[in-house]
């Protein structure tokens, strides 16, 4: 699949099959997660594998917004105290893009195995790293539950407005407004 293909089908999925997702697509998951950037490119962004039903339904239960019963959840955590030491002070608010980075590659990289998936946000993060065994010094950064899409949801195109593109200046458009 091409790269402007897997753009164009990538859609938030809520709705997961009882199916259990492979370990090699849960790899093919991992490595692209890996292969995104981090500042400095030092190595403080960790992912976590769930695919216990009961890690699941307590991170479930900390995080309302995970409407979904995947049988996958990827974790992206960052090592706060790593960070700062390899890239400074700055990492704190930095290491949410390279999350975020991650976190694109697995959606791209789900929707090409066929996979459904979607970002969740976390509200409790004492509890979830509880239920994760995390120490204090890392921030669960993203949960994104991975399995197989119980519908075949349409895609959702942007609406009109949203995400606009300017040219030089704020407010002077580039090609469509």
């Amino acid at each position: 699949m091409e790269l402007s293909e897997a753009l164009a089908r990538r859609r938030a999925c809520r709705d997961f099959s009882d199916e259990p997702v492979p370990r090699e697509l849960i790899e093919k998951l991992t490595y692209a997660a890996r292969r995104a950037p981090t500042a400095c490119n030092a190595p403080y962004r960790h992912v976590m594998v769930i695919d216990d039903p009961k890690v699941i339904r307590g991170v479930k239960l900390m995080s309302p917004s995970l409407l979904a019963n995947p049988p996958v959840l990827l974790v992206i955590v960052t090592d706060l105290i790593e960070a700062v030491e390899k890239t400074g002070p700055l990492a704190e608010r930095s290491s949410y893009v390279d999350s975020g980075a991650a976190g694109e590659n697995i959606l791209l990289a789900a929707t090409e195995l066929g996979l459904g998936s979607q970002f969740t946000m976390i509200p409790a993060m004492a509890g979830i790293r509880e239920i994760l065994g995390l120490p204090a010094h890392y921030r669960v950064d993203l949960i994104i539950p991975i399995g197989y899409p119980r519908n075949s949801a349409k895609t959702v195109k942007a609406r009109k407005g949203a995400n606009k593109v300017f040219h030089n200046q704020f407010g002077v458009f580039f090609g469509e407004a």
